[in-house]
């Protein structure tokens, strides 16, 4: 969508909208996306006024609000999946960095007893790191189910490694 200057203009003179919506959601200055997030604020902002040219506005300040509120927590929480899944990959390999040899024969056992959906997830998921839905799609399994098993493989791999 396109976005004339004059509503550019009103939305960065009225940033004061987008600062309470940061301050709502507790981003303050030292979050490392605080000028990108802001400045999805001001383009939504602009882009409210652009598409409500016929409310007064007080009615586009409250809509827009509303939306940068929910945009900028939606763009919050993936943010949050990525580092999550970062960290998730870094461990594993500082898990791989630090297995034994004999850990591995372990392992090797274990897959030799896992089922082959154990196996698939094993192999598909957290080695090669295929999402659950691409599994879902390749296989018709169900997604709950695919992450209770996963969960139960994990638990029975650690113990595996505990003894």
């Amino acid at each position: 969508m396109k976005i004339s200057q004059k509503n550019f203009l009103t939305a960065w003179e009225n940033k004061k909208l987008v600062y309470g919506v940061m301050k709502k959601l507790h981003i303050y200055k030292n979050h490392s996306n605080y000028e990108d997030l802001f400045q999805e604020g001001i383009c939504l902002y602009a882009q409210m006024l652009e598409e409500h040219p016929d409310l007064s506005r007080e009615e586009v300040d409250k809509l827009s609000f509303r939306k940068i509120l929910w945009n900028i927590t939606d763009q919050l929480r993936k943010i949050q999946r990525t580092d999550d899944h970062r960290c998730n990959v870094l461990g594993c390999v500082n898990m791989a960095e630090a297995i034994h040899w004999d850990d591995l024969i372990l392992i090797k056992d274990e897959v030799n007893k896992m089922s082959e959906i154990e196996q698939v997830i094993f192999f598909e998921h957290l080695l090669s790191e295929q999402s659950f839905s691409s599994l879902v799609i390749k296989y018709g399994i169900n997604r709950k189910q695919l992450q209770r098993l996963k969960h139960k493989l994990l638990i029975k791999l650690q113990c595996t490694l505990k003894e």
